[in-house]
Order: structure tokens, then C-alpha cells, then sequence
């Protein structure tokens, strides 16, 4: 489900057949995250530092052809299972610096996942956040 206010926010959410702490784990993980956040077809994620807390820092490394693309921030809310915040930053994709929230909710049968991201054109970055959900969704559900 997609809706966009405007093109400065994005905002999707999920149903997924999964506990919360699952999904919070594919976010936090970086085992279970190289198999998706960020990851596509073409590119090799081969580097995640996480420094899980509140005011820690994260950069996931990609390879995609030749060149490598760092996607960094640093974590302004961790609550697990329930919430996620975050910077991020992906000079290569887009200028400036982005907020990501997530947001997870226990629902019978499994939970409901809301994404947003917000502060910069999210024109950029709304079809790479699909597939990433898309896979995230397929990963955990399989």
C-alpha cells in the first residue's frame, strides 16, 4: 500500500505473516539486512556496521559494477520490536539527508509495517523502497 502526501514524504505500509520482532531483527541484523536492505540484482552488499543505540552510526557498503555506494546514518529512535528511526544518507542517489521511520505493530496472524521517509524529493527513492519491501516481505514470509 502506497500513499504520498507530497513529494517530500513517503509512506508504505505492510502486512506480513510474521511476529514484529522479525521484522524488527531484518532491519537490525546485518546478516538478514545484506539479503535486502539495499540489495537488487545487479549490486553485492558486502559491508553493514551498525552501532545499535540511540545516536549510533551505520554504513551498509555496495558494490554495483566498478564503483562503491555508501548508504549511512545514524539511528534516532530504537525500540525494539516496535519502532525504528533513523538518518540516511546516500550521496550517490540523492543530496541531502533523509529521515526513515518503521514503525511495527502486532496484528493477529502476524504484524503491520509502516514506512515513511521524508526531508528530501522521495520521487527518488520510492521505486528502489518498493523492491526493498517487496523483498523484505517475500524474505521473511518464505
Amino acid at each position: 500500500m502506497l500513499s504520498m502526501n507530497n513529494k517530500n514524504e513517503l509512506s508504505l505500509t505492510y502486512s506480513l505473516s510474521v511476529p514484529p520482532q522479525q521484522v524488527f531483527d531484518a532491519w537490525t541484523i546485518p546478516a538478514l539486512m545484506k539479503s535486502w536492505l539495499f540489495k537488487s540484482e545487479d549490486n553485492d552488499i558486502f559491508s553493514i556496521d551498525t552501532d545499535l543505540r540511540r545516536g549510533g552510526r551505520f554504513s551498509i557498503l555496495e558494490r554495483n559494477g566498478g564503483e562503491v555506494i555508501d548508504h549511512f546514518g545514524q539511528y534516532t529512535k530504537v525500540e525494539a520490536p516496535g519502532q525504528l528511526a533513523f538518518t540516511l544518507e546516500v550521496p550517490k542517489h540523492f543530496s541531502g539527508v533523509s529521515q526513515v521511520s518503521v514503525c511495527i505493530t502486532e496484528t493477529p496472524g502476524g504484524c503491520r509495517m509502516k514506512f515513511r521517509q521524508w526531508d528530501i524529493d522521495t520521487r527518488q527513492t520510492r521505486k528502489s523502497w518498493e523492491m526493498m519491501l517487496r523483498n523484505l516481505k517475500m524474505m521473511l514470509e518464505s
